[in-house]
């Protein structure tokens, strides 16, 4: 019996596959407007908490496709080739009308090509980063699939120039997130003084960030509570093996006694009370962004994974506010830069100039202005197209 076990009065029947918790918010947008269009709908893949409240099934957790970093890929290859093979005779005998990778694109553009030899439709849902690095896998992107969402405008042209089709549609989260987010209506829902200094620190969704990254944030936040003693900090996890992670951590350098907020979740709420955000590199940093918070970011990798991104590397940025914006408007503290005393300084130089945070603000509410166009709505709006073509007679 396969894997995919489609009701058979369920149409459509969509195979779908995200990677990491950014994925997962994605793919419950996309669910949940989908199921405008098809109530009777059914997904089924490898799906986060949010998809699964928005009704997909999943057949393993999504944190197995939370790896990131060349060497750290190939650490766990024999566990993710195995999925691949898993998912692959799933779409063989369950024959879904649709295949959607979401992200992750080194695993679900391998998948894809194969699906569509099967002669089943395929949509890849966020590109790759090809205007930043490995601009030549704009290639295996068109063998591996029939249609591309784009969160980026500038993408459409790059993919328009090569002939692949592609929708630009953008990220649900900037529709979301309201444009007007004050700091006191979070602060009172959290139950925080009025009066205090709060940092909102995010060190990953994948464990492999958060034993990279929570040792460095730890040793900035007892600096800054030495600075700021009613400085209150609060931790928002994607899962509970990364808090426990992160608890450890805690302990080890003997920081308990340290004003923290631990949380499952809310991190939403946690940026929005916060006065500065301190976060490792990723889609978070867009979430903080539209929070309309000052932001530091910070990014640590193998040595070997390190040299080989910076050595391919096309852009200055790495974090989506400052790649959106063209612009430096996020401090970034990479590899080697990644250091306590950075941090604290970065973390500092917000707390102390009011009229520098009221600058990012409004320059972060330009922007999430300009990003807010139904994300949702457009994605299903185009994988409805794809879907009425194929619709059974």
């Amino acid at each position: 019996m396969s894997e995919f076990n489609f009701e058979p009065q369920a149409w459509p029947k969509i195979a779908i596959v995200a990677g990491e918790a950014s994925g997962d918010i994605l793919g419950a947008s996309l669910i949940t407007e989908l199921k405008k269009h098809f109530p009777r709908a059914q997904f089924i893949g490898v799906a986060g908490h949010k998809m699964l409240a928005a009704g997909a099934q999943t057949i393993e957790p999504l944190e197995t496709l939370s790896v990131g970093g060349v060497v750290e890929v190939l650490r766990h290859l024999p566990a993710l080739l195995k999925l691949r093979k898993r998912l692959l005779l799933g779409c063989k005998q369950g024959r879904p009308d649709l295949f959607i990778g979401i992200d992750a694109p080194d695993f679900n553009l391998g998948l894809a090509r194969k699906v569509k030899k099967l002669g089943i439709p395929t949509v890849h849902y966020v590109s790759p980063s090809i205007w930043a690095w490995r601009p030549e896998r704009i290639k295996k992107i068109k063998a591996a699939v029939n249609h591309i969402l784009l969160l980026l405008p500038f993408e459409k042209e790059i993919y328009d120039r090569n002939g692949v089709p592609a929708t630009f549609v953008g990220h649900p989260l900037a529709d979301q997130m309201p444009v007007a987010v004050p700091a006191t209506t979070y602060r009172e829902l959290l139950n925080l003084p009025a009066d205090s200094q709060v940092l909102a620190i995010l060190p990953g969704s994948r464990q492999r960030e958060v034993l990279a990254l929570s040792g460095l944030f730890i040793d900035t936040a007892l600096k800054l509570a030495e600075k700021y003693p009613r400085m209150f900090f609060l931790v928002p996890f994607v899962t509970r093996e990364t808090r426990v992670l992160f608890e450890q951590e805690v302990w080890r350098r003997e920081a308990q006694s340290l004003n923290w907020r631990l949380m499952f979740g809310h991190s939403h709420d946690a940026m929005s009370a916060s006065d500065v955000v301190l976060l490792a590199s990723g889609t978070a940093a867009l979430e903080s962004m539209l929070a309309k918070r000052p932001t530091v970011v910070a990014y640590r990798v193998s040595e070997l994974t390190y040299k080989i991104v910076k050595r391919k590397y096309l852009l200055p940025f790495v974090s989506l506010p400052n790649i959106i914006s063209n612009q430096f408007l996020v401090p970034e503290f990479l590899q080697h830069d990644a250091q306590t005393e950075n941090l604290v300084n970065a973390v500092s130089n917000y707390l102390d100039d009011k009229v520098l945070r009221v600058e990012i603000g409004d320059k972060f509410t330009e922007i999430h202005i300009g990003m807010r166009c139904s994300a949702g709505e457009r994605a299903a709006e185009a994988i409805q197209q794809m879907l009425v073509q194929r619709a059974p007679c």
